[in-house]
């Protein structure tokens, strides 16, 4: 009996406490088990997952840091286990302790996890629900507002918005309010909308509590001040950084943002980096340093030595980051302030080999170094195929000299190089030499220092060749095992040695002399003697000139260089096949747009073209009696087309698509022109057509056919 009685106390309590019992109890158990076998685990495990992310994220203070890092996997990977763990234990708390106070938390938790873990929308079905089922007010609005943030990472802006909407009618806690404003000031960052962002973030500095994350708050808040010219306010908030736990990184780049706000900066500031440097604390962050002392001297328009300090900060950086910053900064001087374009193309290309595709100005640097790279290629042409046809010019004598003249610079450039970077080598030995002998008492053995084992390899092979390691080594006969040596009749005196010295001088010059002459044939080789030579190099040179004009004017926005260009090809090559396209970009360039030589000219010469045409539609007012003049050509001339008078009809096509430019009739006209050129045989000009067809009407309904009709010719060419 009392077994029994046992057993139904047992029976009665498991039933109490079932988790969809609401029974004090019942909660009270499940409230006990959620909380210490499940929620406070999982919390422990969030923040962890969350600090080794901000530990492994690399703030790049060289430019405006972002309010909220976006979310990227590959990043926060490193957190995954700690992450599933969070999964794992807030869904045990849904699945078995649904009764519990602790659900809204964990349900939080699930979300902000599948978040972090760039399960964007898992995380939005989690938020979902909670902000459907929740058991307390506060926990609704918390899921709202993650879920606004899960839409704006996931690029669903307009729902991200509607979800802001939405939040804004509540009242929320100090804790909600404070996450609320930073990721409306994150959106508004990430939409360029600066004003907006710094708005927002001191909203949300209100009712931060004094961390880590508010100090970085208030340097972002800086940052976003400075951009906008509002100095006082950037001060103000960086000198809030100091009392909020900054990490020493910020506390760090804080000072050399207050440095550079500081209106004694040109008297202090050589001074002051130079402290910076020497002091230990900042060994690791020398190549932040020199790349402020960069923007220091780049801001005084001291841009050489401005070079001189990026290059430093590149030389002694481990970041990649970093090194890409300051190489940018290198090229942007070389391109916009010392118009050094070669350089300029070289120091873009080692930016974007450093520099990570997920940087905001990645395509934009990708596209500027493609531009570069075709800019100096044409330069280079061009003073190349300049130089070639003086040459030519020259008479075989003269030439000849020339070319020995050439030669001989070049040498002696060759030999000033290999002396200063002998001389450079042999300073950098020395420095490392005192360097080593410095910095402690004791010095590392001889074999085990890689560089002095290198040093004293080569300079061995150079005093007595490659040899094996072996007995007898300095020999060269020898016996393995025994010594062999081989007697020569005569003995070696002095005049040997002589005679020798003067033997091998011998041979050097004229080993000297045959690669002058070879250099010599090789130069003379690519000088153009014949007509034809002379006409290819023209060719090149007028492709050069129109490709840099292109560039200047479309790429780099250089108005007036790209006017100079285009008036010497114009003047160099007056039938030039760029002609059409060259004077239309004058016409659009000239400063005068009513009395515009170049779209007269281009009208004139060039009528039927599509450049004339696009600069005439601009001017054409159509009107319903225009239309109806373009209907009856068109008209009248198909009729002319099916009555087989090709010739007559071509003419009428000529006129029409001249007179009715801007009609809607005006693709069939063009049309109508390319089929009456193929019947007139003109296969130059009907390539042509083909080709400006595509080019001037991009939208017409006849473009598939014109396109077929254009792969036939190649393909039968």
């Amino acid at each position: 009996m009392f077994k029994k009685l046992i057993i139904l106390l047992v029976g009665l309590t498991i039933l109490g406490c079932s988790q969809f019992s609401n029974s004090p109890t019942s909660k009270a158990w499940h409230n006990l088990n959620a909380k210490y076998n499940a929620s406070i685990d999982a919390s422990d495990y969030y923040r962890y997952a969350l600090y080794k992310i901000d530990s492994t994220y690399l703030n790049d203070f060289s430019r405006t840091l972002p309010i909220l890092p976006g979310i990227d996997s590959n990043h926060t990977v490193v957190s995954k286990p700690e992450l599933d763990e969070v999964i794992r234990l807030t869904s045990l708390v849904a699945e078995r302790h649904s009764n519990s106070k602790h659900v809204d938390d964990s349900y939080l938790l699930l979300g902000k996890a599948r978040f972090y873990q760039e399960d964007f929308l898992n995380a939005i079905e989690v938020f979902k629900y909670l902000n459907s089922n929740p058991k307390r007010e506060e926990s609704r609005h918390a899921a709202l507002i993650w879920l606004m943030r899960a839409y704006m990472e996931n690029k669903e802006i307009n729902k991200a918005t509607e979800v802001s909407e939405l939040v804004k009618q509540f009242n929320l806690s100090k804790t909600n309010k404070a996450d609320y404003f930073l990721i409306q000031a994150a959106f508004h960052q990430r939409q360029g909308e600066n004003a907006l962002a710094v708005v927002f973030l001191e909203e949300a500095l209100k009712y931060m509590k004094k961390s880590t994350q508010k100090a970085r708050a208030h340097f972002i808040a800086g940052q976003l001040y400075r951009d906008l010219g509002r100095g006082s306010l950037a001060r103000t908030n960086w000198k809030k950084v100091m009392k909020n736990k900054p990490t020493y990184e910020l506390e760090f780049n804080t000072g050399i943002e207050l440095l550079m706000l500081s209106s004694d900066l040109g008297a202090n500031a050589n001074a002051t980096f130079a402290k910076m440097l020497e002091d230990r604390k900042n060994t690791d962050l020398k190549d932040k340093i020199y790349y402020k002392m960069g923007q220091v001297k780049e801001e005084k328009g001291l841009y050489r030595e401005a070079v001189k300090d990026y290059s430093s900060s590149v030389q002694i950086s481990n970041d990649a980051t970093q090194k890409a910053n300051a190489y940018l900064r290198i090229a942007e001087i070389y391109y916009g302030k010392l118009q050094n374009y070669e350089l300029a193309a070289s120091y873009y290309d080692s930016t974007l080999s450093h520099m990570n595709q997920r940087m905001p100005d990645y395509d934009k640097v990708s596209e500027k170094a493609k531009s570069l790279a075709s800019f100096v290629q044409y330069q280079k042409v061009l003073v190349k195929e300049d130089s070639l046809q003086k040459l030519a010019a020259m008479n075989p004598l003269a030439l000849e000299q020339k070319l020995e003249e050439i030669i001989s610079e070049e040498e002696k450039k060759e030999k000033r190089l290999s002396e200063e970077a002998k001389a450079l080598e042999e300073a950098n030995k020395r420095k490392a030499i005192s360097g080593n002998s410095a910095s402690s008492g004791s010095s590392q053995w001889f074999f085990y220092d890689q560089v002095k084992l290198t040093q004293a390899r080569a300079e061995f092979i150079r005093e007595w060749g490659n040899r094996p390691l072996e007995d007898n080594w300095r020999r060269k006969d020898k016996e393995l095992g025994s010594i062999s040596f081989q007697v020569q009749k005569g003995v070696v005196g002095v005049d040997d040695v002589v005679d020798n010295q003067e033997e091998e001088k011998a041979k050097e010059e004229a080993k000297r002399l045959a690669e002058f002459e070879a250099k010599k044939q090789a130069m003379l080789s690519k000088v153009p003697t014949g007509p034809q030579a002379i006409a290819m190099s023209k060719l090149r040179q007028e492709e050069a000139y129109y490709q840099i004009g292109k560039i200047y004017r479309l790429q780099f926005n250089e108005i007036e260089k790209a006017k100079e260009t285009f008036s010497i090809l114009l003047n160099k090559f007056p039938d030039s096949k760029y002609e059409q396209e060259v004077l239309y970009f004058m016409a659009l360039m000239a400063d005068n747009k009513i009395a515009n030589p170049y779209k007269t000219a281009l009208i004139d010469k060039y009528p039927l073209s599509s450049y004339a045409r696009q600069l005439k539609r601009g001017e054409v007012n159509i009107t319903a009696g225009t239309e109806s003049n373009a209907q009856k050509a068109y008209t009248d001339l198909f009729n002319e087309y099916k009555a087989g008078n090709f010739a007559t009809a071509l003419e009428m096509a000529n006129k029409a698509l001249y007179d009715y430019t801007g009609t809607a009739l005006e693709d069939k006209i063009a049309m109508m022109r390319i089929l009456l050129l193929s019947k007139n045989n003109k296969n130059n000009e009907y390539r042509i057509a083909l080709m400006d067809f595509i080019r001037s009407y991009p939208s017409s309904d006849l473009k598939p056919r014109v396109t077929d009709m254009l792969a036939a010719l190649t393909k039968n060419k």
